[in-house]
């Protein structure tokens, strides 16, 4: 056998050996970077509870933005009245109490279908972690009818 022969044969098994390193030390640093991101993915999914005998119920989901401060807030309620004006907000307190709030508090103001099943959604200047409940409320008077701890 050629000596030159053998000399390739063990630098292109060298090459194979350093280039499997390197992608695989490549490819364990693009999955650390993705677990960080997805760890620092924060959302969060509450239950609408009735208010007094309002039957009114559903859920809602928040999600944390990753480039900028504030929070996506989705609310689908049921058991409204069909055809009824309702709005939700978002509070600082876990009750649903109201506070002094401007309109970046209201997520969105929604009427209800045939069925008594409404949505909206709506964007908070405030993160995730600051805040503390979501209401459904009749637009017509701010009466309370359910609300979501978060």
């Amino acid at each position: 056998m050629d000596a030159s022969k053998i000399g390739s044969s063990q630098f292109a098994t060298w090459t194979r050996r350093r280039f499997g390193l390197a992608a695989g030390g490549a490819l364990a640093t693009l999955l650390g970077a993705a677990r960080q991101q997805g760890a620092a993915a924060k959302k969060a999914k509450a239950h609408l509870e009735p208010v007094g005998d309002s039957g009114v119920g559903g859920f809602v989901t928040l999600h944390q933005l990753h480039q900028a401060e504030g929070t996506t807030i989705v609310v689908h309620a049921n058991g409204l009245t069909p055809g009824t004006a309702y709005v939700s907000l978002y509070y600082d307190n876990d009750t649903c109490e109201l506070e002094p709030y401007s309109a970046d508090d209201v997520i969105g103001e929604y009427a209800s279908n045939s069925a008594g099943i409404g949505q909206t959604h709506g964007a908070a200047d405030d993160d995730l972690d600051e805040i503390g409940s979501v209401s459904v409320r009749r637009a017509d008077d701010f009466t309370l009818v359910a609300c979501a701890t978060i």
